[in-house]
């Protein structure tokens, strides 16, 4: 895992009382959107979504609705799979390349429909009729093999009613993957790896999907609609014969990407172990365990000139275009930037949230924290890798490993070593 590049912002701060910076070594004290501002207005809306963060006084040029969300991600599993139809007939050098750019796109696309749209009908902000948020979650989940909309729902309230505890699934599915504090950043390098690529855990979210779509399910209807989506999936590929490509361009991007996808996401969507995974905790702290992840990094400083402006411009739009772009087009999808927003204000205007989280944070700063970086900032972030704070007040003192529920409770060992074959 490269080296983090985090600008460490801590609590937000008024944009009055924000110092404008001089210098090279004072962008860090500033916020990196702001950094960005002298560059043309053509890129200015590409910057917004990179980042998750508009300029301060800037307009929003292109409203946002739930329906544009959900087309979205249509249409980039459509060009993922396209993309791969094309690498595959035929078979060539720039196969693979391709090939793999059509899954990862695919494999977003899943995941803006998934961790976008299902999860606003969960709280039934797709829709204002309950029926229609019911019927767009069921569809999808179908589709994709996710688990089905009222156990999902259910779930789902009980990760916002006791976020990071032992009552959040997201919680007990980290813990099962080996996730604990206090790694050092080349432990938590081998663990990262080791999960991403393991056979077993990937082969376990596969079978705990489909298992959801096809035992024990309700209502009944759902079940129904699982059959008849498997029944039209065996119809369709015998028909037409292409079980290559159907295995090629849907199951590998469904399974394996989406999931590795899924797994970097939750990662990062809390600081899970901050408050050693308690039930209760006041509104300041549930605050903290969330924060923005805002992509990027400051923009060159202006004194910079001949040799050393061209490599930091050249540096900065490689990561720009390629590490801060892959990481929003394939894991943090959507209004995922500000998913802080999400649990400060679940009921908000979610499809234009950049422009919500910033209102709401220069009305209530204190309820705001924020992590500048890329994916890998973000993941030493949330999971306090090698004692990370950053974002974090100073006062702010995190709970012991060796004082947490989960080893206080014997669910885990110091090491992180499941105790028990059933979280």
């Amino acid at each position: 895992m490269p080296e983090p590049q985090t600008v460490e912002t801590g609590r937000a701060v008024p944009v009055e009382e924000r110092e404008k910076p001089q210098g090279a070594d004072q962008f860090t004290a500033a916020e990196p959107r702001e950094t960005m501002r002298r560059l043309p207005a053509l890129v200015q809306p590409y910057l917004t979504w990179i980042t998750g963060v508009p300029l301060k006084g800037g307009k929003q040029l292109i409203p946002w609705s739930p329906v544009k969300a959900g087309l979205l991600g249509l249409a980039q599993i459509a060009l993922g799979i396209t993309l791969g139809a094309y690498a595959l007939h035929p078979l060539a050098a720039w196969s693979a390349p391709l090939m793999l750019l059509g899954w990862l796109l695919t494999a977003g696309g899943m995941r803006r429909l998934d961790v976008v749209v299902v999860h606003q009908t969960l709280h039934r902000m797709f829709s204002k009729k309950a029926w229609s948020n019911r019927m767009v979650g069921e569809l999808i989940t179908t589709v994709f093999w996710r688990t089905p909309y009222d156990e999902n729902r259910k779930e789902h309230l009980l990760h916002h009613a006791y976020p990071c505890s032992m009552k959040d699934g997201d919680t007990r599915y980290l813990l099962s993957t080996g996730m604990r504090p206090g790694m050092s950043r080349s432990e938590f390098r081998r663990y990262l790896w080791a999960a991403l690529f393991s056979p077993r855990h990937h082969a376990r979210f596969l079978t705990n999907r489909i298992v959801s779509n096809f035992v024990g399910v309700a209502p009944r209807y759902r079940l129904f609609m699982s059959l008849a989506y498997l029944a039209a999936t065996v119809a369709f590929v015998g028909l037409t014969g292409w079980w290559v490509e159907w295995l090629v361009l849907w199951l590998v991007p469904a399974s394996v990407f989406f999931q590795a996808c899924t797994f970097l996401y939750t990662m990062t969507e809390h600081r899970w172990w901050l408050f050693g995974n308690q039930e209760r905790l006041p509104r300041d702290q549930r605050d903290l365990l969330t924060f923005g992840r805002f992509c990027g990094e400051p923009a060159p400083a202006p004194e910079l000139t001949g040799l050393r402006k061209t490599a930091a411009w050249s540096r900065w739009t490689f990561r720009m275009l390629i590490v801060h772009s892959s990481y929003r087009m394939f894991v943090l999808v959507g209004d995922t930037v500000q998913h802080d927003l999400h649990h400060v204000m679940p009921a908000c205007d979610w499809a234009n949230s950049p422009w919500i989280r910033a209102d709401d944070q220069d009305n209530r700063p204190e309820r705001y924290t924020e992590v500048w970086g890329s994916l890998a900032d973000h993941l030493q972030a949330a999971g306090q890798v090698g004692g990370n704070r950053v974002g974090l007040p100073e006062d702010v003192a995190p709970t012991p490993w060796n004082e947490s529920i989960p080893v206080a409770t014997g669910v885990v060992s110091l090491d992180g070593r499941l105790s028990k074959e059933q979280l």
